[in-house]
């Protein structure tokens, strides 16, 4: 996020009383400089940091990590959140993960460790690679996927609806809607977790890949800019499902979801890849142009 959005869009949060936020990602600390400007951006909008999130790909060794985290102590940083998870063991090696742990205790920066239950099955394995999913399942059962749910909160929306929806329950369209009958205004007007993307766009519900532009928090939200939102608050996965079929010719490719997000997710990605309409609360594209790859990989 470059820092004149930053500025702007903390000034908006710190108006409608937000007084502290986590930066997140992506992953912060692979543009340091920018960082240091968000940082600085929100010492100066009087909104405190409580921790930034790092999966720790940026490490390399210790004493370059350990000049890193000096920079951002004196910029203000007091807490690291770090992931610790088989999803980003996936990508990244433990290794890593614990060098920039050993770098926090050696530059006074507190470890925020999510989730520090998943560290004894990380051990299991060699910590200079990385692992998939399936030897996980190996190593402690066919369940193991599924036994993630119990053990830390996960939301079922983006790529979690991929990854899960081969252990969970999935339920037609019809069955969906039928258990929906009402509409997302408790979701979406939810505020107790919020999101900002590097826009300027602030993601209502954590629904990934819907988006409202940050000055128009500030006023009610028009049904004219934002119908499928609207819509949804009002008329729930019904209305957006109706919609849909009717004026954009969709129908189901799945046989099941797992729930009103993942069908509502499909739909989504269909009126951006079908129709010509012009939906600016459908953002950031790179969301739906990725979702396409995979389906079509």
């Amino acid at each position: 996020m470059d820092p004149k959005t930053a500025e702007d869009n903390l000034g908006i949060i710190r108006s409608m009383g937000c007084r502290s936020i986590h930066v997140g990602g992506g992953e912060p600390l692979l543009r340091l400089d920018n960082l240091v400007e968000v940082l600085e951006a929100a010492k100066r909008s009087g909104v405190s940091v409580e921790y930034v999130e790092t999966n720790s790909s940026w490490f390399k060794n210790i004493d370059e990590a350990t000049k890193i985290l000096s920079k951002l102590r004196k910029k203000g940083l007091r807490t690291l959140l770090v992931s610790i998870s088989p999803f980003h063991n996936e990508h990244i090696p433990f290794s890593r993960v614990t060098g920039v742990i050993d770098a926090c205790k050696k530059t006074d920066i507190n470890v925020f460790p999510w989730v520090n239950g998943f560290i004894k099955d990380l051990s299991e394995f060699n910590a200079n690679r990385t692992h998939s999913l399936e030897t996980f399942k190996k190593r402690f059962g066919q369940d193991y996927l599924y036994s993630i749910l119990k053990r830390y909160w996960i939301h079922l929306g983006g790529r979690a609806l991929d990854t899960f929806r081969p252990v969970l329950l999935n339920r037609s369209a019809r069955e969906i809607i039928d258990e929906n009958p009402g509409g997302c205004g408790r979701e979406l007007s939810d505020t107790s977790h919020f999101h900002f993307d590097l826009f300027g766009n602030y993601i209502p519900g954590l629904c990934s890949g819907f988006a409202i532009s940050a000055e128009d928090l500030i006023k009610p939200i028009s049904k004219k800019e934002y119908p499928l939102i609207t819509m949804l608050v009002h008329s729930g996965i019904r209305g957006m499902y109706q919609l849909a079929c009717k004026e954009f010719g969709f129908s189901p490719a799945r046989s099941g979801y797992i729930n009103k997000c993942d069908l509502c997710t499909e739909i989504r990605n269909f009126l951006v890849h079908n129709t010509s309409e012009d939906l600016p609360e459908l953002q950031p594209r790179e969301f739906y142009r990725n979702r396409q790859l995979q389906i079509y990989a």
